[in-house]
């Protein structure tokens, strides 16, 4: 009994230190950030979720002893300095020794997908001992924290705009009435843009844009003529954009209403102002929320989405709402339409394809 109790403390004893050597991979840098891709002839660091190709120059005598580790769920291709080395799915684990030995200190590679690099994940890893005392800080979720922060002080808002002003609220989001030619229901509220009730849902429609903009260029990383990719560390900095952005929108907004009542002003329509905008408003913010649902649905079932094609689908629906405007106009007034078209083109088309042509292309 003694015996036995000897051997099984023995075990038990030795067992711990042999736990204590193992060794396991370790990361040591994510080289996803560093990874490049060919436009226009440059290599440019901007992949998209539909970007097919991945470069990256490797600089092995900094990585001696160490692995380089590639992973996909994805088949992909791996050409090594403009040489096909193999074909692979899943994890594959490559020696920065060996490779230095076959090849150079230097050494460029490239990873093609037919389907796009979203998964794709490149790490240098080295192999150490297991350290059961090694405590690792908690991952941050800065963007994750902004968008809940964001969205529940969205919710707040049209909480409060649908309590204070539920009728008002009901016009915004009324999808059957934005196809009217001539609405009776309209009301002074509704036609009175310069309201501070209407004010207040401008800032609302620019919030949701500049969230819808913001999560865009996260996810899909790719910068626009007047806004580039963020890649803050904490959630006050997202949160500043988002409010800033905003604003830009928000005046954006007010330069369209100025620049329609004075045009208006021009061809003596004044009292077209009133539908015009609350007509391109209502587009817009129901062109928001459809991005938002559609947003959530891919979110919530794990479809992998371009949230830069959702915003050329939502200024299709600006445009559609433009034409929309031609009918309402037309119902209610008595001009001629070449004047009306002409109109239409100064205060409607053509910003838009000046907004689809700086923002998305």
């Amino acid at each position: 009994m003694i015996i036995s109790e000897f051997i099984l403390s023995t075990i038990l004893f030795l067992s711990a230190f042999q736990v204590g050597s193992e060794k396991e991979l370790q990361i040591v840098e994510d080289l996803k950030p560093q990874l490049k891709t060919f436009k226009e002839s440059i290599l440019k660091q901007d992949l998209g979720s539909n970007t097919r190709d991945a470069h990256l120059v490797l600089d092995l005598s900094q990585h001696r002893g160490q692995y380089l580790l590639i992973e996909s769920k994805k088949f992909f291709y791996l050409f090594i300095n403009s040489t096909f080395a193999l074909k692979r799915k899943g994890l594959i684990r490559l020696s920065a020794d060996s490779l230095r030995q076959k090849y150079s200190n230097s050494m460029f590679m490239s990873i093609y997908q037919k389907n796009g690099t979203s998964d794709l994940s490149v790490k240098w890893t080295i192999l150490q001992p297991h350290d059961e005392l090694y405590n690792p800080p908690r991952p941050l979720h800065v963007f994750s924290n902004f968008i809940l922060v964001s969205s529940l002080t969205l919710i707040v808002f049209f909480t409060t705009l649908f309590r204070t002003n539920p009728q008002l609220t009901q016009d915004y989001l009324n999808l059957v009435k934005l196809f009217y030619l001539r609405d009776r229901d309209e009301n002074q509220i509704t036609l009175r843009i310069t309201s501070s009730v209407n004010l207040l849902f401008y800032l609302f429609c620019s919030l949701l844009a500049s969230l819808a903009l913001i999560t865009a260029l996260y996810f899909t990383k790719e910068g626009l003529s007047f806004l580039t990719y963020p890649d803050f560390t904490t959630t006050t900095r997202y949160l500043a954009q988002w409010l800033i952005l905003a604003m830009g929108i928000l005046g954006a907004l007010m330069a369209k209403l100025a620049f329609i009542a004075l045009t208006a002003l021009l061809f003596g329509w004044r009292d077209v102002t009133g539908v015009q905008f609350f007509n391109f408003v209502r587009v817009l913010i129901l062109s928001l929320a459809l991005i938002a649902t559609v947003s959530l649905f891919c979110f919530s079932f794990g479809i992998h989405i371009n949230y830069f094609t959702l915003l050329k689908a939502g200024c299709i629906l600006l445009l559609m709402g433009a034409g929309l405007v031609y009918f309402k106009l037309q119902a209610r007034t008595t001009f001629r339409s070449f004047h009306l078209f002409s109109y239409l083109c100064a205060t409607e088309i053509f910003p838009l394809m000046i907004l689809v042509k700086v923002l998305l292309f």
